[in-house]
């Protein structure tokens, strides 16, 4: 971490990842969903709830037309950065050891699925979806198969996809604000 003077610390992780193209993709979604997509992540808990180490700290994939990235990141005090960091860390390098639990993966698969209307349900949603289709060379069919590809993802295929393409040693963290002290 270098010294930089401020209240509030900035830090993100992340990778280089997968195409939007590649057949895992869904996998990666389903489990990225349970690791920090959304508010009952598995990040929220850890950093958040459990800690009070940040408002919101979050995790994605961007994937793209031939790599994307993963990110997490989460803003916290500057005195609490460095413990922040930490659990954040261990707990990406846990859900890559471990995966999911069976719950997680239901609930998660069940707020993806019931939530897809949303993300179409406007002209502009609906012409992004397409032009990501066209730019990425998917299948003409992915609006159509997309919740049942959700639903096929298991608790195995999210724990292997996780454990290759995403390894903590090659990482790159940021961390702006925390002032060494």
């Amino acid at each position: 971490m270098s010294p930089f003077d401020s209240q509030q610390a900035h830090i993100a992780m992340g990778m280089t990842a997968e195409a939007r193209s590649n057949p895992d993709y869904f996998l990666l979604l389903v489990g990225n969903y349970i690791l920090g997509g959304g508010f009952v992540s598995r990040l929220t808990s850890e950093v958040r709830e459990k800690r009070g180490l940040a408002y919101s700290v979050f995790s994605y994939f961007a994937p793209g037309k031939e790599n994307g990235i993963f990110q997490a990141g989460l803003q916290t005090t500057s005195d609490q950065a460095s413990l922040a960091l930490d659990v954040m860390s261990s707990t990406i390098s846990q859900f890559i050891a471990d995966g999911p639990t069976p719950s997680e993966l239901e609930a998660a698969k069940g707020n993806l699925i019931n939530g897809y209307p949303l993300r179409i349900d406007n002209n502009r949603k609906l012409l992004d979806n397409v032009s990501s289709i066209v730019w990425n060379d998917l299948s003409l069919d992915t609006m159509d198969v997309w919740t049942k590809k959700v639903e096929a993802v298991t608790l195995e295929q999210v724990k292997v996809v996780f454990q290759k393409y995403l390894a903590m040693d090659r990482m790159k963290i940021v961390v702006l604000g925390a002032k060494n002290k």
